[in-house]
């Protein structure tokens, strides 16, 4: 297999885009006589021009030959080992990704031959997995063409064996293969198809695209943890708008959230939907900007509706507030039939998202103070501003909570004077309570069918 090489000046970046650590681990690699390369998404954003979000570092270097030229680093994974190196000084979680050519099992030309002449089984190596190889090898393994090249800072310059630039140019992901046999092999590049083309704005091949509307279903069988880490991924990358429309233009949008499937079909949505498009839109300013986003507040926004449903429900057969919140929570995310499961950590942070919602509704004034200092007040109030930019809530709630935490403490403490006492707030509540109960009885008019 022969490759195209591109001098890095002529794709219009230079050395000033790239991650020091990993140059740094590059030389280190090629100074102990081993191939250090830059692979995959960091050189396709480098050609487009964007920020890379990780720069991972491949080499022909065994994991444990990597180990013995940093002595920061460490070997994880069992189904394929990376080396994590961590560069002098820097934090814990600052490392680079430090990978091995690999090779599929049956390459005749694979290193497993000669590097571990004696059974897989006696050395714990799985089929199919920590097989080394050539480069060669290495990049008929990755998924799409735009994500096969190679960079070698030193040399300055792109290393091309399957057309990866072209494709870039012409702004088309293709697959390396035959589309059904890689999606076979690996169902989540359905997934991760569908959110390359969201965040690149390519189109996908014509094969590619009529397999994954025939083949979707192939997802299920992904372990959960993993299924869930792909979809997840569509809302952290800055493009969580587009990328929810290209969901549901694939049948991967009703196996994954059927209740808003049916919504979007029924027409009585548009409250609800404006709810969700406007928080994709706010989840996709915070990335811009460089600010953390997290995956609990999405599927807080994405089940909101189901829990109102639920809550209302479970209220109205008599359960207690607490209760009837623990209850709609449980079914919103724990019995529910879609195929995405929501881990436990998801759910707790989801289950005080909620829960928090009345809390700053009702300004109870015993309890301002340490609702600010929950540490999930900041999302919890980001999701009150969200309902009142839609309507949902009125602006005085929001706009009180905004407030409190822009004044000095002696500001602060007047504002909470000023609220209601407790028991005559929670008196009134009561008696609307009793009263929309009483209207809810008679008519349907009160649940929030108009948000979906």
């Amino acid at each position: 297999m022969e490759a195209e090489y591109y001098r890095s000046h002529e794709l219009g970046f230079d050395q000033s885009d790239i991650s020091l650590d990993s140059f740094e681990i590059i030389q280190n690699l090629k100074s102990h006589g081993y191939d250090g390369l830059l692979v995959g998404g960091c050189v396709r954003d480098l050609i487009l021009g964007l920020k890379p979000k990780d720069f991972d570092v491949v080499t022909d270097a065994l994991p444990h030959q990597i180990c013995k030229i940093f002595p920061r680093s460490r070997i994880i994974g069992r189904r394929f080992k990376i080396v994590h190196v961590r560069q002098r000084g820097r934090r814990y979680m600052d490392y680079i990704e430090v990978t091995t050519y690999r090779a599929n099992p049956e390459s005749s030309g694979s290193w497993i031959a000669r590097v571990f002449p004696k059974s897989r089984k006696k050395r714990n190596m799985p089929d199919g997995e920590n097989i080394y190889g050539t480069r060669e090898e290495d990049v008929v393994r990755r998924d799409f063409t735009v994500n096969s090249l190679y960079y070698d800072p030193v040399e300055e310059q792109v290393i091309d064996y399957l057309g990866g630039i072209q494709d870039i140019q012409q702004q088309q992901l293709r697959m390396i293969g035959a589309p059904r046999q890689r999606f076979l092999e690996d169902p989540a590049r359905i997934i991760r198809a569908i959110r390359f083309k969201a965040k690149l704005g390519f189109d996908l091949e014509h094969e590619m695209k009529e397999e994954i509307q025939q083949h979707a279903a192939w997802v299920e069988g992904l372990n959960s943890s993993r299924l869930y880490d792909e979809v997840v991924k569509f809302f952290n990358q800055g493009v969580a708008e587009e990328s929810w429309d290209q969901i549901f233009e694939t049948p991967l949008g009703e196996m994954l959230f059927s209740h808003i499937a049916s919504g979007r079909k029924g027409g009585n949505s548009d409250r609800f939907m404006r709810f969700v498009r406007q928080a994709l839109r706010n989840t996709d300013r915070r990335v811009r900007k460089g600010l953390p986003v997290i995956d609990s507040f999405f599927i807080a926004v994405v089940f909101w509706n189901e829990y109102q449903k639920s809550l209302l429900r479970h209220t109205g057969r008599g359960l207690r507030e607490h209760d009837a919140h623990d209850s709609a929570v449980s079914d919103c995310l724990v019995k529910r039939p879609e195929l995405l499961i929501i881990p436990f950590r998801v759910r707790d942070t989801v289950h005080e998202i909620w829960q928090m919602q009345t809390m700053l509704e009702h300004r109870d004034k015993g309890h301002i103070r340490s609702i600010m200092a929950n540490r999930r007040f900041r999302a919890a109030y980001d999701f009150l501003v969200l309902r009142s930019t839609v309507g949902e809530i009125g602006p005085a709630c929001m706009k009180w909570w905004t407030q409190i935490q822009e004044v000095n403490s002696k500001k602060r403490a007047s504002m909470i004077d000023q609220l209601p006492d407790p028991k005559q707030a929670r008196s009134k509540r009561r008696r609307r309570k009793n009263r929309s109960g009483r209207q809810h009885a008679r008519s349907h008019a009160n649940q929030p069918q108009d948000m979906m």
